[in-house]
Formats: C-alpha cells, structure tokens, sequence
C-alpha cells in the first residue's frame, strides 16, 4: 500500500518548520511515472479535497497490485500558505515575507541541460531521454534556495522533473473547468479534458512568469526545439482548475478523482479497462483567453451567465456606481473582445480600476495578447 513520506522545508522563523506530505504508490523509478500536486495556491481548496479522494482509490489499487510504474500524490502542495490568515481572510496565492505568488519563479535550468546535453545526444530516444532526465536532476540538485517559499518550489520540482505524466490541480474564483497544456499533446490530452468535463482547453507554453507545469516542461521542451520534436518525449503537464473556490462538495470531488484514476487507467498507468468520451468544449491557445478587467471602481455586476457564449463586443459586466446620480450609476463596461466563452468570473463583486474579474476563451488569438500572457 502507499506510503507517506515527510519533506521538512527550510526554516523561516525561529521554532517554525513546514513540511510537505507526499504518498508514493507503485514501484519507485517504474515507469510510466505519474505526479499530481494540489494546492499550490493554498487557498484553492477544491483541488486538495479531489487529491484527498484520489488517494483512497490508489490505497486500493495499489493494495491489489494494479498500478504499473510509479504515482506521487502531494494533496498539499503549499503548507506555508495555509498559514495565510489575517483577519479571518485566507489568501494562499502570495508568499507574505516576500510577495512571490507560490506558481511563480520556479528554477529554470534548461541552460545548464542544455549544456551538459551538447555533443552527447543522438544515442536513440530511450537514451536521450534518460540523459536529459539525468541532467535535469543534476542542475535542480545544485540550486541553492534562499528562502521557505524557494525550497518549497525546489521539493516539488525534484519529486516531478522525470514523471511522465504532470497533473497540477488548481482552482478559479468561480468558473466552469478548464486545463491548460502544451498544443504539442493536443489533441492527445482529449481523453483528459472530456473525462474530466473541462468546457475550456488552452494551449499554453511560455506564458511568463515560470509557473509550475511550464517549468517542469521547459528543459524537453527546448531539447526538442534544437534537436527535433522526435528526438525525445516530454511529459504531459497539465494545469487542472477545479471549478470554483467554494464547490467544496464530496460529490463533485469524488467524480473529479475517479475522472483523473479513470485516466491513469486510459494511460496504462492503472491496470484495467476504462475509455474516455470525446471533447466537447473548446481548444484554442492561451492567446486567444480574454483577461476581463474593471475600468472603475464600483460594485461589479455580471450580464452574461457563466457558461454562456458570447458574441463581439457583447457587454458582459457593468460597475455600478451607487453614489452617482440616477441615470448615471454605470461607472464602466466591460465586453468581449471576440465570440468565445465566458468561462471564469470573480467571486468578489467589489471592483476597483484594473482588477481582473473574469476570463473569455475566444475562438481565435487576440491581438494584444502578446508577452507575458500570465497576470499574478
């Protein structure tokens, strides 16, 4: 049956050390190697709850002998930033000491693989990927964390670097589910998103920021730019946003964790017999998702529904100013910049000039979605 293993993270006060949790099923170093993180941002608790019931279905499997190769599942990804409570607010998306968003600033060391690689690939796929696996763990081994939040990132990063499979849980505000990935494992990721009932896919590589899953990637993902896309695999890393932060429920948290075991079963990760549905919401790249923003300050009220799809230039939320004179309280609008989806809102409904408040998967890229694609 699994087993449980405990990282203690580096020191942050005096008498304070946090620790990470990782369960371990299968064979250690077996392949295929399947890693799954939740909570990064701490306060996104659907996602921990999905991994805590994923866990009582690898015990049993595991206990039976059905699992082929290795599964690590951290249901807490971040126990610093459940410690994030002022006031009883909890924000587990920002490191206070610092104020780095956890999902953001891991160790990107393709430089160092691909130096280390130079001259020694060519040796067939097999090989080559196990060197640069190798290399990979060569240079995140030499990384010297400065603080908590640092070591944090490096501990997650050392545990998934050579997982064939990727799943990095997460939560919005209040949305319907939707994953981001590579393009170059579309449409092989199908299966996932329509398992998992995902209405939105986005492409993502490169987004800004070295969030966790294109991190992760990054090292593969520039080896095949310069030696060929058949030189070697790489891994299937995906964001998954569970919903909303309050659909906290066992219902939908035991159908979304016999969604990702039903996966692994897809996978051959998981001995047994299962079949995924076909995909029936929309793909498009991460350039084409419209970041909604308030023009003002005011109360935000939504005119499209969640879910709905919307046309060009379509208002979907007004800020409603309730000191202004009757006939003028709309303060700002905010509409869709092309036909798409209206996937994600926020959950809070005071606005403030510039604050994100909701998400429109577009059929097509936008044009001024250029750089740093990511907001934190």
């Amino acid at each position: 049956m699994g087993q449980c293993r405990t990282i203690n993270l580096p020191k942050y006060a005096i008498g304070t050390q946090h620790s990470l949790k990782a369960w371990h099923f299968g064979q250690p170093g077996a392949a295929p190697k399947v890693y799954i993180q939740a909570g990064i941002h701490a306060d996104e608790l659907p996602a921990s709850l999905v991994a805590s019931k994923l866990l009582g279905l690898l015990q049993q499997v595991d206990a039976e002998g059905r699992i082929r190769g290795e599964v690590i599942v951290v249901p807490v990804a971040n126990p610093i930033g459940l410690n994030n409570v002022t006031l009883r607010s909890h924000n587990g998306r920002y490191h206070l000491p610092s104020g780095e968003n956890y999902n953001r600033g891991f160790a990107d060391v393709s430089d160092a693989v691909l130096e280390a690689v130079d001259g020694h690939m060519a040796q067939g796929p097999a090989q080559d990927l196990a060197l640069v696996r190798a290399e990979i763990g060569k240079a995140l081994a030499a990384v010297t964390p400065l603080n908590e939040a640092q070591g944090l990132r490096l501990e997650l990063m050392k545990m998934a670097y050579d997982a064939d499979i990727v799943l990095d849980l997460h939560t919005d505000s209040d949305a319907e589910m939707h994953l981001y990935l590579d393009e170059d494992h579309w449409p092989g990721a199908a299966g996932l998103a329509a398992l998992l009932d995902a209405k939105v896919v986005m492409f993502a590589r490169a987004s800004g920021g070295g969030p966790f899953e294109e991190t992760i990637a990054w090292p593969y993902v520039r080896v095949r730019e310069i030696y060929g896309a058949d030189a070697i695999e790489f891994p299937l890393t995906v964001v998954v946003e569970f919903r909303g932060e309050f659909d906290t429920s066992h219902h939908l948290a035991a159908h979304d964790a016999e969604a990702l075991y039903r996966f692994r079963v897809v996978r051959g990760a998981v001995a047994g017999k299962a079949s995924a549905p076909a995909f029936t919401g929309m793909a498009s790249p991460f350039s084409a998702t419209q970041t909604l923003h308030s023009p003002a300050a005011g109360i935000l009220v939504f005119t499209a529904q969640l879910g709905e799809v919307v046309e060009k230039g379509q208002v979907l939320a007004e800020i409603i100013d309730p000191l202004a004179a009757p006939g003028e309280e709309v303060a700002g609008q905010i509409k869709a910049a092309g036909r798409g989806r209206f996937f994600a809102r926020a959950n809070q409904r005071l606005a403030w000039p510039g604050e994100v408040v909701g998400k429109v998967q577009c059929e097509k890229p936008l044009p001024e979605r250029k750089g740093k694609l990511l907001y934190d």
